[in-house]
């Protein structure tokens, strides 16, 4: 068995904790969100916000894929790979990373006013940020990265909380937060430069030659591009074509659910880093295992975090943006996106080396949900917007099973745990449908929803218990 050693409870540790390692800032930043478009006005609350909402569409073309490929393979390879680089082509991306950084400098100048430096130092530090954190996540210093981003997430809100309290300004909000970037960016590199030497003796397994190791990352990086253009291009859109007010109401419904894209993110990561100790041979085998234990593990908080979503959506809505109960069609439309987040599709195509698949699939999602837009636009209004990005990833769901399918050398039905899938749905379905009619039918809205949270929270962590339970009683029958 070629997973004997690559158990899936060794998986769920993995995922687990490069979870928490994003998670920590992430709570942070929605606690900031949440407590500036309290206390801000909306000008400035949107000036504010313009900055990151740029910074994240930009940062994706300053790592160009390099933090996704590094991930791919195990320490020694890398620091293989390191090495066959030239200082010509070093000093290329160097280029390109700073007057990326410039671009979005210039864009800041006359909506912030703060100068040119302080953004262009904030780009350059968080993209060589994201670029580092991958490398000690493959040389698994996950407890370097808790504690670095633990101190940041501390740092972020001490900031912003502080800023406020003596008279909010742009300019003292962003270089207090570029010295605190510039200090978890110096940390990590210590960090990293103490753990390169640990591996420079490592022999790693990969064969691929450098010309296939120099394809992929060009098509991981195209896809990371696609996927954030992907997932602004209709807010970019309604926000130039459709009045405030609308583009108010569809920003705010279709928000993406906090943690999620952390957890899938985090999953894959783990996938990639236990196949970093299979050999080429058992390669598809042991991809196959491991992708259908990760969609185990995610479907049991996916699962019971949409239902409850779909069924306590409008509570959601009343308690934590009361005014925008127009949002909600847009909201429960989006919603079905969420079974996407129980397969990490992109982690087959990086570690067999078919990033042009995932790049094909990109394009053609991007460009299905174009010409779907403005037709269901005109026929469903704001939710008919949101509905066509959801077609087009069922579209390219289809698309991306077929080639994996093919890929493994499986039936497409092999791909996840049907069966598994199919239990946990006739479980969760009627309980937050009975829960939600229970609650509401003897409390008060907010109540409802503390209690709906509390429910789902309590049945998340029993799923995962059960899982993690029922996987190892299984891997301890093997071993007898």
């Amino acid at each position: 068995m070629p997973l004997r050693k690559l158990n899936s409870n060794s998986l769920f540790s993995n995922s687990f904790f490069i979870f928490l390692i994003r998670f920590f800032p992430s709570v942070a930043n929605l606690m900031v969100l949440l407590y500036y478009s309290r206390h801000l006005e909306k000008a400035t609350y949107g000036t504010y916000q313009n900055f990151w909402t740029q910074l994240y569409f930009i940062y994706p073309l300053a790592c160009f894929g390099i933090h996704v490929l590094i991930t791919t393979y195990a320490p020694g390879t890398i620091l293989k790979l390191s090495k066959t680089v030239s200082v010509k082509q070093y000093l290329i991306y160097g280029i390109w990373l700073v007057a990326l950084s410039g671009g979005f400098a210039v864009l800041q100048l006359e909506s912030l006013h703060i100068g040119w430096s302080i953004p262009l130092l904030f780009m350059l530090s968080f993209a060589l940020g994201i670029i580092t954190e991958s490398f000690l996540i493959v040389f698994k210093r996950i407890k370097s990265l808790l504690i670095i981003n633990s101190g940041y997430a501390l740092g972020y809100l001490a900031i912003h909380k502080l800023v406020l309290d003596k008279g909010f300004s742009q300019h003292d909000i962003f270089l207090d937060l570029l010295i605190l970037n510039l200090v978890r960016l110096v940390a990590s590199l210590v960090i990293l430069s103490v753990s390169a030497k640990q591996y420079q003796q490592e022999d790693g397994e990969e064969v691929r030659t450098v010309k296939e190791i120099r394809t992929l990352w060009l098509h991981m990086g195209l896809y990371d591009i696609l996927q954030t253009v992907s997932s602004w291009i209709d807010k970019f859109l309604v926000s130039i074509l459709l009045t405030a007010a609308a583009s108010a109401i569809y920003f705010n419904g279709t928000q993406n659910v906090p943690f999620l894209p952390l957890i899938l993110s985090a999953s894959g990561s783990a996938v990639l880093i236990q196949m970093n100790k299979v050999k080429v041979k058992d390669e598809r085998t042991s991809l196959l295992q491991l992708m259908n234990h990760s969609a185990r593990y995610l479907s049991n908080i996916v699962f019971p975090l949409m239902f409850f979503l779909m069924f306590f959506r409008y509570e959601l809505f009343a308690v934590l943006l009361p005014g925008y109960q127009e949002a909600v069609p847009v909201f429960f439309v989006m919603l079905f996106i969420l079974p996407f987040r129980t397969y990490s599709f992109i982690t087959v195509f990086q570690k067999l080396h078919k990033g042009h698949l995932s790049t094909t699939g990109a394009v053609g999602e991007l460009v299905l949900a174009c010409l779907l837009m403005y037709p269901l636009y005109q026929w469903l209004g704001l939710p008919g917007l949101a509905l066509s990005f959801i077609i087009s990833s069922y579209a390219q769901c289809v698309f991306y099973f077929y080639h994996i399918s093919r890929l493994l050398q499986t039936r497409f039905y092999r791909l996840v745990p049907m069966a598994n899938w199919a239990v946990k749905l006739s479980i969760f379905i009627p309980l937050f449908g009975f829960l939600h009619y229970l609650v509401t039918s003897f409390f008060q809205t907010k109540t409802s929803l503390l209690l709906g949270i509390a429910a789902m929270i309590f049945t998340i962590l029993v799923a995962l218990y059960v899982e993690i339970k029922k996987n190892g009683d299984i891997q301890s029958q093997n071993e007898i």
